[in-house]
């Protein structure tokens, strides 16, 4: 009797488990929803920071009013890239954050723009120098002032999609985090991804147009690759093959395509994961041909540093489309309720389980213990 009276006090308390005190599902949706925002953040704030560094290197000694700015412009993106890299730590390795630090993001995120429009001035006195001095196309050409237009037009439009698509990335995911720190969390509904995936995928149509542009002007101005001399058009700082940047290019304009035509569906297709793979294979085909392939063919490595710096510019463009067509497909067009479920997850069916067992154990217990007592 002694034996079965301690087992009875030393058995596990029913009010151990407790089902309420688990999160809701809503809870932990919001909280999932949060940490990866800020995990997208601190790789975007790494990639941003890191894509920098290459210009504030090269730039340490600036003899012109353009270099300074030019260098001035890289360290306030290595700053933002840095503060969007602390953000996001603190929320997926700390789960700590409040409003304010994720304000001071998004503050310094808009400091973006000044090597935006650094860029684009650098363009522009490029397109109207003086064309056996334009920074696009060697001399060895014999460059005309329009051709010098068109290669400097097609990099205008191609530093817009590829900065936009980084800095609206950051913006995208600091601006998502700071709506669920104020407690607006509904308002990034599936519409939301909706709309934002045209904008994105149209950016990245764009920059596949220009590429493809700049590829067969060079084919029918100078040739096929490998050319003699690279041409420079800004974002594609070396292009020894033109056959490259049409290819890559085509592949831009059709992920691009395919991904817009997506987002005009009224039907979400919750099932599907093609096109996450094949923005997966164009960033491969960036990394790999447009990048690593015509970088690698400059003799002595001369190119090199713009490598990784490039990688990191287009990894924004070429993740968002992948991003929201997910994201478009997989939460609700209304979001009412979404956060505040209330239905049990497969975790707390367990726990409510395990709570009847021990009370069906502890009814037997004490059962068998009053048959012995009173056989006693």
């Amino acid at each position: 009797m002694s034996t079965s009276s301690q087992k009875v006090s030393n058995a596990p308390s029913a009010a151990v488990f407790k089902p309420q005190s688990l999160p809701t599902a809503g809870a932990e949706r919001l909280k999932s929803d949060y940490r990866m925002y800020g995990g997208i953040l601190l790789t975007l704030g790494i990639c941003a920071a890191y894509g920098s560094f290459a210009d504030i290197a090269s730039l340490d000694t600036p003899n012109s009013k353009l270099q300074v700015a030019t260098l001035v412009a890289a360290i306030l993106q290595a700053i933002f890239g840095l503060t969007c890299v602390f953000v996001g730590l603190c929320s997926v390795v700390m789960d700590i954050g409040n409003t304010k630090l994720t304000t001071l993001a998004c503050v310094c995120i808009q400091l973006a723009w000044c090597p935006f429009l650094v860029g684009l001035t650098t363009i522009g006195m490029g397109i109207v120098a003086d064309p056996s001095e334009n920074p696009w196309i060697p001399a060895i050409y014999n460059p005309t002032s329009s051709q010098v237009k068109f290669v400097g037009s097609m990099a205008f439009f191609g530093l817009i999609a590829a900065a936009i698509g980084m800095v609206g990335s950051l913006a995208f995911f600091s601006f998502s985090m700071h709506a669920i720190q104020a407690g607006n969390p509904e308002h990034r509904s599936g519409l939301y991804f909706r709309g934002r995936a045209k904008t994105y995928n149209g950016l990245l149509m764009l920059a596949g147009f220009t590429q493809l542009a700049i590829g067969s002007f060079i084919i029918n101005k100078y040739g096929n690759g490998p050319l003699p001399e690279p041409i420079n058009a800004f974002v594609y700082p070396v292009i020894y093959f033109p056959e490259i940047s049409i290819t890559v290019g085509l592949v831009q304009m059709i992920v691009g395509f395919i991904g817009i035509a997506r987002s005009l569906r009224k039907s979400q297709d919750k099932e599907s994961t093609w096109f996450q793979a094949l923005c997966f294979f164009m960033y491969i085909c960036i990394i790999s041909m447009q990048i690593l392939a015509q970088v690698a063919y400059a003799p002595g490595g001369t190119a090199a540093a713009a490598a990784p710096s490039l990688a990191c510019v287009y990894f924004g463009l070429s993740l968002m489309p992948a991003f929201l067509d997910w994201k478009m497909n997989h939460v609700p067009d209304n979001l009412e309720g979404y956060y505040e479920d209330q239905t049990i997850e497969p975790k707390q069916e367990l726990f409510l389980e395990m709570e009847q067992s021990i009370k069906k154990n502890n009814s037997n217990d004490y059962n068998f213990e009053t048959t012995n007592d009173s056989n006693v």
